[in-house]
């Protein structure tokens, strides 16, 4: 990449971080860090946009509450249920539930300006239309904490004895601590409830 490149390509990212700043409040989006999010009907929605050498990438996450109140239940954080609803999109022992992603090349500003107007509506029309049922409809072809997801719906659906044979399986290896995993800790959680 030239130097040329690099300059346009940092002026872009800077472009979009402050177009998004200057933006986000105008559709009654909050933000916290580099994630804009709204919560409507017991659903967390949020949307970010990231730019890396000259491509700009946009990723919709929505999710019910639940969702990460059962992760939090299962990883014994119950205080993280009374946290501001931001953690929720910024926390590292949060559900990533990434729905949708859209990736652009902008060339100029006034691009970037369309995009980000275009992904801030796409959210808050989201929050609109999609609703739990859409998300429980869905969750299995979301491929990142695919198996995560799996087994937290199933607990929400009282298929303890279902959640604990997907937890003996598969040895799900996110939110582990020292020695234990996600299928250790769900086994835990399961078995006090079975």
């Amino acid at each position: 990449m030239t130097r040329e490149e690099q300059k346009k390509y940092k002026e872009l990212a800077n472009y979009l971080e402050a177009k998004t700043r200057e933006t986000f409040k105008t559709y009654r989006l909050k933000k916290k860090d580099f994630v804009f999010y709204l919560t409507k009907d017991g659903m967390f929605y949020s949307t970010v946009l990231s730019m890396n050498q000259g491509r700009l990438q946009t990723y919709f996450c929505a999710k019910p509450f639940w969702l990460d109140d059962i992760l939090w239940d299962i990883l014994e954080m119950e205080g993280n249920q009374s946290a501001p609803v931001s953690l929720r999109g910024i926390g590292a022992f949060t559900v990533q539930s990434m729905i949708r992603e859209r990736e652009y090349t902008p060339e100029t500003l006034a691009q970037i300006d369309g995009i980000v107007d275009r992904t801030f509506t796409e959210l808050a029309e989201l929050s609109e239309t999609y609703r739990e049922k859409d998300f429980l409809a869905e969750c299995a072809g979301i491929r990142y904490q695919r198996e995560v997801i799996e087994v937290i719906v199933l607990i929400h659906n009282g298929e303890y004895e279902k959640a604990l044979d997907l937890c003996r399986t598969k040895q799900i290896g996110y939110f582990g601590d020292v020695g234990r995993n996600f299928s250790d800790l769900a086994a835990a959680y399961l078995q006090k409830r079975i």
